[in-house]
């Protein structure tokens, strides 16, 4: 087993972490594209294969000059090229920059694979909800098309998403929670037929739901006293606004306008903005409509605290006459595989 030399004098006496090649993790040369030119953000160590043992080349946060980064390169295409797992905060950070190279990475666990998605994700939905223009949708679809194909070849992964959803459940996370846990939803579902481009279009409908919400008077949102008459009726004009929103970026596919319109109709008919009933409301609908209430009831608001995924779940199974059944214990499945 290999040791680590610290590449100074004394680093057998006084390195600390004279560690095992176990401890650290080969940087793919394409990786490596990802790291800033100017400055590398972990300590860098080359393995010497006469003596056994790995040595630090590089320390974190130094310049790196034009033949360093070709040695680099060199090395990392050899297989020789390493850093330590004790800063895979700092590897992973850069990593996601390039999303198709994380998930491909062998270094990251899939814990870490699902935060940087999910990072990534809430990223460019916030910058489609704020400008809902051509290069911010090219944005969005491009990461959603990546995190797709990797699902539709390993569904399970979908698991490890779900458990980093309830890792934050803070009011800016509320809107990516929710398309999540409908993505998720919908993998479980159609796992024996998940498809790619169908796959694509439902996840992209399942992000872009409440993006009618952006035309809602963020004062109106953070009100803690009870809406006006006026107000309920203008908060209940975003689902239409969605689809305002989704006509003009030419997204007229059912896949994306159907959750759009839907996520607040009932199965009795008590819903908005139609009154829709039963099978009259779409599965995608019907989907958003639970994970959208879920999503709600477990984040903090102005006007109250959160509630447990326990409490959530109850009171979801509990109203079969509002909820789609089906799609309540599908999601009641994935919460029962979040660590306590």
């Amino acid at each position: 087993m290999a040791d680590v030399e610290n590449n100074t004098k004394s680093s057998r006496d006084n390195d600390p972490d004279n560690l095992s090649t176990e401890d650290y993790n080969q940087i793919d040369p394409h990786i490596l594209e990802c790291f800033p030119p100017v400055r590398y953000p972990v300590d860098l160590y080359e393995f010497r294969e006469s003596a056994g043992l790995l040595s630090r080349i590089y320390t974190a946060g130094e310049d790196v000059s034009g033949a360093q980064r070709e040695r680099f390169r060199e090395l990392s295409e050899d297989g020789d090229l390493f850093f330590s797992r004790k800063q895979i905060s700092q590897y992973s950070a850069t990593v996601a920059t390039n999303i198709k190279m994380a998930l491909k990475d062998p270094n990251l666990a899939w814990e870490e694979k699902s935060s940087i998605l999910i990072g990534e994700l809430k990223i460019r939905q916030d910058d489609l909800f704020d400008h809902p223009m051509p290069r911010e949708l090219k944005a969005l679809t491009q990461t959603l098309e990546t995190l797709c194909s990797y699902l539709s070849r390993s569904p399970s992964h979908i698991m490890k998403i779900v458990q980093h959803i309830h890792a934050d459940l803070s009011p800016p996370r509320r809107r990516v929670n929710a398309s999540l846990m409908a993505l998720a939803v919908y993998t479980k579902l159609h796992r024996e037929d998940l498809h790619s481009k169908t796959l694509n279009a439902v996840a992209l409908g399942f992000f872009l739901y409440d993006i009618g919400m952006t035309k809602i008077s963020h004062l109106m949102l953070g009100r803690k006293q009870k809406l006006t008459p006026m107000e309920q009726r203008t908060m209940r004009g975003h689902p239409g606004k969605s689809d305002t929103i989704l006509t003009r970026l030419s997204l007229i596919q059912p896949e994306i306008r159907e959750p759009a319109l839907q996520h607040h109709e009932r199965l009795n008919g008590s819903g908005y903005p139609n009154k829709l009933k039963g099978n009259a409301i779409s599965q995608l609908g019907r989907i958003v409509a639970v994970t959208d209430t879920y999503s709600a009831m477990i984040t903090d608001t102005p006007q109250r605290r959160g509630f447990s995924t326990a409490e959530a779940a109850a009171e979801l199974l509990n109203r079969e006459e509002l909820y789609d059944p089906v799609i309540c214990r599908t999601l009641v499945r994935f919460l029962q595989t979040i660590p306590s």
